[in-house]
């Protein structure tokens, strides 16, 4: 027999969930579910990729609104009235839609604890967000569909590949399952739970964010278990899947220990075999002591070094680069090698006409770097 094991919320993007014994499962995602975000001034998206010490806030849902701890300690109360009327544009993933903003008392309050200002977004009462590949379906603040559904025997058999520690709720799902075989999902089509009716549209594309501790708030130095994962679940595409990608069909509430019934079948996707990532303490090690290096990217230079990968040296001196997975598997970050040699983290880093993933590539000394926004 299958049923649900556990069942997750996150009332802000990227940071801490909350386990629950029952949720209204809503089309656009459980109830409070990443209702609410941290942006930019301009409404882009930030998320624990780049600032993995947001997982280390605490929100907690109230009634009207929400209290978010910081990892200080101090915290802040913040209600739906607080926000402002006006809808303004807000952007996920290239995903174009309108959110509401909070006072500037409250994004000074949490500009404190980043690099630089932001704000908090709501989605308000109803989304206008939609999925991109479901425009009929809303969807609040996730990263691309209102559900992840998590089968706990898959989790299992990559706990005993993996050599680090990991924990379940690195993998941000919102339904837990047992009682199915290891990547069984991988099959399913349609799933009945009570009275609420599902669609598992796709794989879940895995990246970064798999690898921050949610106690620590602090990356895998060997990027675990994302290099466990891409030796077994790589697509030819380089996508790094684990889990499944849920659109509800028929909304109605679901509770822990509920029996999961199977609907439809599909086939299941192929994956490869591949050797496992070079983790970035590798390089550090074969490289040796720690070099000053010039890097010059579109003509202005700065001053870098020969262990942090080129992603995070060019944001770190004010170069905004696109990125997705900061795994070096979904090719966003890419950007032109002219002179210089890198050392990559993993097979693929290096394409082909001087091409190179700036989150997958430790320069060994100066490089030349350039790259042209579409």
């Amino acid at each position: 027999m299958i049923n649900v094991s556990r069942l997750y919320i996150h009332p802000v993007k990227s940071m801490k969930g909350i386990r629950l014994s029952h949720a209204f499962a809503r089309e656009s995602g459980f109830t409070f579910d990443r209702d609410f975000m941290i942006t930019t001034p301009e409404g882009t998206f930030l998320t624990a990729r780049k600032y993995p010490f947001m997982l280390r806030f605490i929100p907690s849902v109230m009634a009207n609104g929400v209290y978010i701890q910081a990892p200080d300690g101090e915290g802040i109360a913040i209600t739906y009235q607080d926000f402002q009327s006006s809808l303004q544009p807000t952007e996920v993933w290239g995903n174009h839609f309108t959110a509401y903003v909070a006072p500037d008392e409250i994004n000074q309050w949490f500009s404190r604890y980043f690099d630089r200002d932001v704000q908090l977004r709501w989605t308000g009462e109803k989304s206008t967000r939609r999925v991109k590949k479901s425009p009929d379906t809303a969807v609040s603040f996730a990263d691309g569909y209102p559900y992840l559904l998590i089968n706990e025997a898959s989790f299992q058999y990559l706990q005993q590949r993996c050599p680090a520690s990991i924990n379940i709720e690195q993998f941000r799902g919102n339904i837990l399952i047992t009682g199915a075989k290891p990547f069984e999902e991988d099959t399913w089509q349609t799933l009945r739970v009570g009275s609420v009716v599902m669609d598992l549209m796709k794989p879940c594309s895995r990246c970064i964010m798999t690898t921050i501790s949610i106690d620590k708030g602090m990356k895998h130095p060997n990027t675990e278990p994302l290099a466990t994962l891409q030796t077994f679940r790589s697509d030819e595409k380089g996508d790094v899947d684990f889990g499944q990608n849920v659109i509800i069909r028929k909304s109605g509430i679901i509770r822990v220990g509920d029996e999961i019934e199977v609907l439809a079948y599909r086939q299941a996707k192929t994956y490869l075999t591949l050797a496992p990532i070079k983790a970035q303490e590798e390089i550090k090690t074969e490289i040796g002591e720690t070099q000053t290096i010039n890097i010059e990217f579109n003509g202005v230079s700065f001053e870098g070094n020969n262990q942090e990968v080129l992603l995070e040296q060019l944001e770190n001196n004010g170069h905004s680069i696109p990125y997705s997975c900061r795994a070096g598997l979904c090719g966003s970050c890419a950007i032109q090698l002219d002179e210089g040699e890198v050392n990559p983290l993993k097979a693929g880093a290096i394409k082909r006409a001087g091409k190179i993933l700036a989150c997958s590539c430790v320069p060994k000394g100066n490089v030349k770097l350039s790259f042209n926004k579409m």
